[in-house]
């Protein structure tokens, strides 16, 4: 909480999440590749940038 000597937690609205997002992504949805838009179901516990695309090898990332 603020005290009035301005010291204490900042102010304003936060990201919230552990990779900069507002909240972790879950385990549904899908791993994308940013150069050929190939896209594959994400696999729980294992991050999308620890896949490399089928089609052209490129790093995937969240979609």
């Amino acid at each position: 909480m603020p005290r009035s000597n301005g010291t204490g937690p900042p102010q304003g609205r936060g990201g919230g999440g552990r990779m900069g997002g507002p909240f972790a992504a879950g385990p549904e949805g899908e791993c994308v590749c940013p150069k050929c838009g190939h896209k594959v179901s994400h696999v729980r516990g294992q991050p999308c940038n620890q896949i490399t695309c089928p089609k052209c090898g490129t790093t995937m990332t969240r979609g």
